[in-house]
């Protein structure tokens, strides 16, 4: 009987080894292992793990019953997805890492060792990723701060500036009242009870120290008791000396003179020629005027005649001249000092008065309704009160017209201050408007409209403008009538701005580079001033003044260029070099100007 292997062995072929032996039976064991596996070996089966048609139909998976599955499936289920809802999220854990950089007691060294410590190549590439995204996003938060807090920061500062002279004038008020007890002549280790008393008793004290001074100026000034009597409350301000009186038509001096300021008038007095030797030179009183008949005019100063002020008195006109330009500044500062205070004492006054008559004849009084109800007002008792002064005529509109005068006077000059432009603009053309009916106005609005003209010269002239404050500053002083003095500055402050940067530029040694920055900065800056001028000058007739400048500025950048390209021991390619440059720049300012001219 023949084996399995012997059947094999017959039908793909004999083999010599069959034949010269006969196997035994482990040997036909082993054979019979070897010929499986290289049958499996040799087998091909089919690609069943490549991706099927569309058009199989492959069938669904079946399901398993409750009964038929095993106990844990569900269980291990269940914690899998457990575990995939608790996986944080990259945006988690970039919120994470962002708070924690943000603590304040963050330890940057301690964070780096853990992150390198437990983290592998991948994971600090994009920690690396994203400390680099938060750095850029910090910056950019940075900068939209700084813009969005740039106009806060200076209104701030203008603030800050305000507050700071505030300070400073509270700081001389401060000194002041420490000194007061000084110049009542009040102890400073007086109890509390004797500066009660020393309180109640100061208007007597004033009142006998201005006897004394008015008792004294009597005694020394000669005929002063004429033109000054003793009244109360009148007092002497200053006494200068130092002052020439000049011939009115000649200016020769005459002789000098001593001005003695009152609260209420100015008294001069000369000093009398000694008749003899043994006669002293006594004062004599010349002239005296009331405060608020006079009027004090400052005169420019010439080559013959410095120091010189005149005082005019109704058709009168008197010169005279002070030593030094300080002595004439002070003098006229008290002049002015004293008409201001005297002025604003007799407007309370008037309104004191006022007061006083209109709740006379409002029927408002005790008497009145004592009386009780009576008739208005018959018509002869209108008549009565014109003839007495007391309706509302002249003197109430008069009065009316001072007290708004004032108002008014006191909310521009703070607007001014406060560095209002717009507001302080407007007051000043409403004044204007206002002039025909007020012609009082005209005293207060003129000085205040050159202080504001000035202050908005000077705001001007700021080197560091930017083009909407020079247009809106330029278009206020056009609107009070200034347009003269914003061209002159505007174009001063941009020549000193252009000399600036030019001194700014550095010179390495290389003549081209120094060429090229020079004439970028030049024809950069005549470029933007032609812009921000045509732009704030409407009118065609002004642009005279502009060219003239673009002018004067291209005559500097060429005497620069001379000095340095046509110097000895240049080339001719650096000349070259050069003026290809100049010509590449000034490209800018030709088409611009041809741009205006067309348009």
């Amino acid at each position: 009987m023949e084996s399995l292997r012997s059947k094999a062995s017959v039908s793909k072929g004999p083999k010599p080894v069959a034949k010269r032996s006969k196997p035994d039976k482990n040997n036909a064991r082993t054979s019979r292992v070897d010929d499986k596996i290289k049958r499996r070996m040799s087998a091909r089966y089919a690609n069943i793990s490549s991706p099927t048609s569309a058009n199989a139909s492959v069938p669904s998976v079946p399901t398993i019953s409750l009964g038929l599955r095993e106990p844990g499936l569900g269980v291990v289920r269940e914690q899998d997805e457990v575990v995939q809802k608790q996986a944080p999220s990259k945006e988690d854990i970039r919120a994470a890492e962002n708070k924690l950089l943000d603590l304040d007691e963050f330890n940057p060294d301690a964070y780096l060792k853990l992150k390198l410590a437990n983290s592998t190549e991948a994971e600090l590439r994009l920690l690396q990723s994203s400390l680099q995204n938060s750095k850029y996003e910090v910056a950019a938060d940075l900068q939209r701060n700084v813009f969005k807090n740039y106009a806060q920061f200076v209104f701030i500062s203008k603030e800050i500036g305000t507050l700071e002279n505030e300070l400073m004038e509270l700081k001389e008020s401060l000194s002041e009242w420490k000194s007061m007890p000084s110049v009542l002549h009040i102890e400073e280790s007086a109890s509390v009870a004797d500066r009660r008393r020393n309180v109640r008793s100061s208007v007597a004290d004033l009142r006998v120290l201005y006897a004394n001074q008015m008792q004294n100026l009597h005694a020394q000034i000669e005929g002063s008791a004429k033109f000054v009597p003793t009244t109360p409350g009148r007092h002497v301000i200053a006494e200068i000396d130092g002052i020439s009186v000049l011939n009115a038509a000649t200016y020769k001096p005459i002789s000098a003179v001593r001005f003695v300021l009152l609260d209420d008038a100015v008294l001069v007095a000369r000093r009398r020629r000694r008749r003899n030797a043994s006669e002293s030179d006594k004062l004599v009183a010349d002239r005296c005027w009331p405060l608020n008949e006079m009027l004090v005019l400052d005169t420019k100063d010439t080559a013959t005649l410095v120091n010189v002020f005149k005082v005019k008195h109704g058709k009168e006109t008197h010169v005279y001249r002070t030593d030094s330009a300080a002595e004439k500044k002070n003098l006229l500062s008290q002049f002015r000092h004293v008409a201001e205070e005297l002025a604003t004492k007799r407007r309370k006054e008037r309104e004191g008065e006022h007061e006083r008559r209109k709740s006379l004849w409002a029927g408002g009084g005790r008497g009145l309704d004592a009386l009780g109800d009576v008739p208005p007002a018959l018509d002869w008792m209108s008549d009565l009160a014109q003839q007495a002064g007391m309706s509302d005529g002249k003197n109430e509109k008069a009065e009316r017209d001072a007290r708004w005068i004032g108002d008014f006077a006191d909310e521009l000059t703070a607007a001014i201050a406060l560095r209002e432009w717009d507001k302080a603009v407007d007051l000043v053309e409403q004044g204007q408007a206002k002039l025909v009916t007020v012609p009082l106005l005209a005293a207060k609005l003129t000085p205040l409209t050159a202080s504001l003209t000035s202050a908005l010269v000077q705001a001007l002239s700021y080197p560091h403008n930017h083009k909407e404050a020079v247009k809106k500053l330029i278009a206020l002083l056009i609107r009070l009538d200034a347009n003269a003095a914003a061209r002159t500055t505007f174009l001063a402050a941009r020549t000193e701005t252009a000399r600036r940067l030019v001194r700014m530029i550095r010179f390495d040694g290389h003549i081209g580079t120094y060429i090229s920055d020079l004439a970028i900065t030049i024809f950069t800056i005549i470029k933007h001033t032609a812009d921000w001028f045509l732009a704030s000058f409407k009118e065609n007739e002004v642009a005279s003044s502009f060219i003239e400048w673009a002018k004067s500025q291209i005559e500097t950048f060429a005497e620069m260029f001379r000095i340095q390209v046509f110097s000895t021991g240049v080339d001719q390619t650096v000349i070259d070099e050069a003026l290809m440059i100049t010509h590449n720049q000034s490209r800018k300012v030709r088409t611009l100007l041809c741009d205006k001219t067309n348009s």
